[in-house]
């Protein structure tokens, strides 16, 4: 098989839409920084998403035995020149740490690089000792958020790191980009839900979640008419987004309601998120690709990542919540302004975001 310039390390080809915008970021930074042709990611070979992106999956359509696809990761670094974990909470267990140094040890230089990263939390003491070699290993480590820099300033003082950005960011204005926003807006209003409760054992707190959706949009469509439309982020048939849509649309019976399935495509995403009045935002990338284009957005924080990414872009606590803990009138009262254009986007412009994401690209010595 063909060497490769560069190997994208991450979770990729799940049919997760944040990450498969974090690929492309991940492989327009490696032609920036290493003039990168033939790029290569830890995706299935057949993954949507490389293809559409012109990505070279590297592990097995479906696993024949046990390690497989480890073994094709690890061959994957082997004939790789540099490798760039690109974005995403990543660095969670020790194990799976071990396993990038491995990456790093087993490619043919020493130019490799963590972009837009987010640090634990660490299931235990030795994750956080893995992640601290990984840092000092690794040439250069851009963190997304302040709590994963601190983190790596204290577990690894010398290693060379920044404070970055999300991957994202860096894109908004790319010609893909570009081309994928809608100059149109429709009276609609958009839900991307995360099913996270109901993976560990407490469909109870989901249930009560939609049952509260529900009736706060049935009385914001009753004072807007505005249709809604539930978009899914992952596509994967067991553990996406589908199911809890699915739910969600049979408790609003009788509205406009329409599930937009998952798109390899990331862009489709930020066109269909372009054209929304508002939106409720519980997945990460969803509220990313709200703030990049300009639609107002309620986020519904279920995880570190998302109450980081809310501080950081400077949005306002009107406009936040946690997503177990939803006030109906908060909500109510938050989409009513976002319709009557009394909306306060947050306070961190969109281009300075942009040069924040870009510095995870920044020259190397």
């Amino acid at each position: 098989m063909k060497n490769l310039d560069a190997l994208l390390v991450g979770f990729y080809g799940m049919q997760n839409t944040g990450d498969d915008m974090l690929m492309a970021a991940a492989a327009a930074g490696a032609k920036q920084l290493f003039s990168a042709s033939n790029i290569g990611a830890t995706a299935a070979k057949d993954s949507a998403t490389g293809k559409i992106q012109e990505i070279q999956g590297i592990q097995s359509n479906e696993q024949r035995f046990k390690g497989q696809d480890r073994l094709l990761k690890y061959l994957g670094a082997l004939r790789s020149r540099h490798i760039i974990i690109g974005g995403g909470s990543v660095f969670h267990t020790a194990k799976d740490i071990q396993q990038k140094r491995h990456y790093l040890k087993l490619a043919n230089s020493r130019r490799h690089i963590a972009a837009g990263v987010g640090l634990g939390p660490f299931v235990d003491s030795a994750a956080e000792k893995a992640c601290a070699k990984f840092l000092n290993e690794c040439l250069f480590t851009g963190l997304r958020d302040r709590d994963s820099f601190e983190i790596a300033q204290c577990i690894a003082p010398r290693a060379n790191i920044a404070l970055t950005f999300d991957l994202a960011p860096g894109l908004r204005f790319d010609q893909p980009f570009q081309d994928a926003l809608c100059s149109a807006t429709d009276n609609a209003i958009g839900v991307a839900l995360c099913p996270v409760e109901r993976f560990q054992g407490q469909a109870d707190l989901e249930t009560r979640r939609l049952k509260q959706l529900a009736q706060v949009l049935r009385e914001h469509h009753q004072q807007s008419g505005a249709e809604i439309r539930l978009i899914d982020f992952n596509g994967h048939p067991d553990i996406g987004d589908n199911a809890v849509h699915t739910e969600l649309a049979a408790m609003l019976s009788g509205l406009p309601v329409k599930i937009i399935p998952y798109n390899p495509n990331p862009y489709a995403s930020v066109h269909e998120i372009s054209k929304l009045r508002g939106i409720i935002a519980m997945r990460l990338h969803a509220a990313i690709f709200a703030y990049l284009t300009g639609t107002p957005c309620f986020n519904l924080n279920y995880h570190p990542k998302c109450h980081n990414w809310c501080r950081d872009i400077g949005q306002l606590p009107s406009n936040t919540t946690d997503s177990g803990n939803i006030d109906n009138d908060v909500l109510q009262t938050a989409l009513a302004n976002i319709w009557q254009g009394d909306y306060s986007p947050p306070s961190l412009s969109v281009q300075d975001a942009c040069n924040k994401a870009q510095k995870n690209w920044r020259p190397l010595p």
